[in-house]
């Protein structure tokens, strides 16, 4: 029963420090998170000024996927997410605005081609979070008024946590050993401040360690003793 206790005391006292050490990490993956949010915007806006730039040239002969092969070509995908800091985008998608104010299409956005974060989409909830991030940005050909159609990216947000969790690994690792270490030693400091006589059954184990070890030197003593006198 008092291993079983003890057992317990240990397993609870692991589950806090666990507790606290998860709190960090999810505090460090929001920070990961915003920062994500904040470069996706920006390089969905520079989509979206060559969206523009583009299809002000080639408005007759619009075809989506001709972009998307122009900006792979000139300027590169994944050396413009790396430039940004951002994992490949899954998806990156054009929007028509006729296409949008027809029905034709779901974008995502509002009546203001803005981003609308109630729209089922822009969610994917996952592993109790949304796990993916959405950005969207209008864009506009020969300065009109209007927007043209818009930029949709989608970024998956599960790269992003194995990517906190890998750069923080060894941080995490030396906090739990502290943790432990400093756990270990005030369980020590509190076990050294016990006043004698106020645990029994504390003292009766203290007792019978003692009582086992002179047991064990006398019969030392007594086995040396019988040993002389065999020589002798």
């Amino acid at each position: 029963m008092y291993l079983f206790k003890r057992f317990l005391v240990i397993l609870a006292l692991q589950l806090v420090i666990l507790s606290f050490i998860s709190t960090i990490f999810v505090f460090n993956f929001n920070l990961e998170r915003e920062a994500l949010k904040k470069q996706s915007k920006q390089f969905t806006e520079l989509i979206a000024k060559q969206a523009g730039s583009f299809y002000s040239k080639n408005k007759k002969n619009f075809n989506p996927k001709d972009f998307l092969v122009f900006i792979d070509k000139s300027i590169g995908i994944d050396e413009l997410a790396s430039s940004f800091a951002i994992t490949r985008p899954n998806i990156i998608s054009i929007y028509l605005a006729e296409d949008i104010n027809s029905g034709l299409v779901k974008a995502g956005v509002d009546q203001n081609y803005q981003k609308d974060d109630k729209a089922d989409i822009n969610r994917n909830t996952k592993f109790f979070f949304n796990n993916k991030y959405v950005a969207i940005k209008p864009f506009y050909i020969n300065n009109q008024d209007k927007p043209y159609g818009i930029v949709r990216v989608e970024i998956d947000n599960i790269p992003l946590f194995f990517r906190t969790l890998s750069t923080n690994a060894v941080f995490y690792l030396l906090l739990f050993l502290i943790l432990n270490n400093q756990a270990f030693l005030f369980y020590l400091w509190t076990k050294k401040k016990k006043p004698a006589g106020s645990d029994l059954e504390y003292i009766k184990e203290s007792s019978i360690g003692s009582i086992k070890i002179m047991q064990k030197i006398l019969n030392q003593i007594i086995d040396d003793h019988d040993k002389d006198k065999r020589n002798k």
